[in-house]
């Protein structure tokens, strides 16, 4: 299986993108719908993905980027997997694909993980900023960052 990362260039596109986080955040996980499009989406400093699996010719995963080019950070978000899609490697290959994309522009990532999919990310070469855990919609998160290391 091959999962084809793409920036989000087109209304179509971000559609798709939201609809996929719809159906991950608030049908599966039940998130509420009304904070899940939020200020950043619209702004010019973000960053939207999609992944399409090549042979289904479906669009499954997602992931958006926040940039903050003074800082060259970037906090990633929003990444979503479609649940018949999971155990594919196909995380993986998106927050790759995410990073690789923005990669001349950032030397600092950062994201919310929900804490009990903390591992996924820690997979992906990220660490636990600290002991805090909060919670966000009543789900323990912990924030988690990857240094980038430049050659």
């Amino acid at each position: 299986m091959t999962l084809l990362v793409t920036r989000v260039t087109t209304p179509e596109e971000l559609a798709i993108a939201k609809a996929i986080r719809f159906e991950v955040f608030i049908d599966e996980q039940g998130f509420d719908g009304s904070i899940e499009v939020d200020e950043h989406d619209a702004a010019e400093t973000t960053w939207h993905f999609i992944g399409k699996d090549v042979e289904e010719d479906k669009y499954v995963a997602v992931a958006r980027v926040l940039l903050t080019p003074e800082l060259r950070k970037a906090k990633v978000g929003r990444v979503a997997v479609l649940k018949e899609c999971r155990g594919k490697n196909y995380g993986a290959v998106l927050m790759k694909s995410v990073e690789d994309a923005v990669a001349d522009q950032v030397d600092t990532y950062m994201l919310s993980s929900q804490y009990e999919r903390r591992g996924f990310y820690e997979k992906c070469g990220y660490k636990r900023m600290d002991d805090e855990i909060y919670l966000d919609e009543g789900v323990e998160h912990c924030m988690m960052i990857k240094k980038v290391v430049k050659n």
